[in-house]
């Protein structure tokens, strides 16, 4: 009679765990969730603020944009990449940026080689002005550097030996040449990836004028 009562307690017993392990679960994910919404707020406030220092127009605030906005022009794109206080990428060392653009919109194909990095510079007050430039830092050398393309042209990936360490309230800057835009104009939505844990997203836009 005992052996035949087991079963069942078992089965309670695995129901219940089952249950806590999913109420666990579904609480850690809420958990990151409101994390990153705290972020994105803290990174909205960076960025509407750039910093004491003025502003240098050679760069601008936009997470990511085209030196020539035309369509379908071969051109340098500029990202500036904000780091939250609070960050997992806040008081680590930069190992790699990763940009994504939707499948159709801009190629990065032309975008093989180290020397097309022109620049990745840390703005530690976001004012515009690079105060540490890590460019060296880019992982060499060929065949297999730090510069890596996939997705069929949709995606690069630049890769540092880690050197350079970012803070909360820094602006990573990077820029890279041989980028074919989109055919037409429009806004493209474009993802931004921090050392593989901490991605932004923002819109590439493309004008006719």
């Amino acid at each position: 009679m005992n052996r035949r009562g087991i079963s069942p307690l078992v089965g309670t017993v695995v129901v219940i765990v089952i249950t806590l392990l999913l109420a666990s679960m579904f609480a850690a994910g809420a958990t990151q969730m409101a994390d990153f919404d705290r972020e994105r707020d803290q990174v909205g406030d960076l960025t509407d603020d750039r910093g004491a220092g003025g502003w240098n127009d050679s760069y601008r605030s936009e997470l990511i944009w085209a030196r020539d906005d035309d369509p379908d022009e071969n051109t340098v794109h500029v990202v500036n990449y904000t780091i939250a206080t609070g960050a997992d990428a806040a008081g680590n060392s930069l190992n790699s940026v990763v940009v994504e653009y939707p499948d159709g919109s801009a190629s990065v194909t032309g975008v093989d080689e180290r020397e097309d990095i022109e620049t990745v510079g840390i703005d530690e007050d976001r004012d515009g002005d690079i105060e540490v430039d890590a460019t060296d830092d880019v992982e060499c050398c060929p065949p297999d550097d730090g510069v890596k393309v996939s997705d069929g042209g949709n995606t690069i990936t630049i890769e540092l030996s880690g050197n350079y360490n970012l803070e909360g309230g820094d602006a990573l800057i990077v820029e890279f040449e041989e980028v074919d835009n989109p055919d037409g104009a429009g806004d493209y939505a474009v993802t931004v990836g921090i050392n593989g844990d901490e991605t932004d997203s923002g819109t590439l836009e493309i004008d006719n004028d």
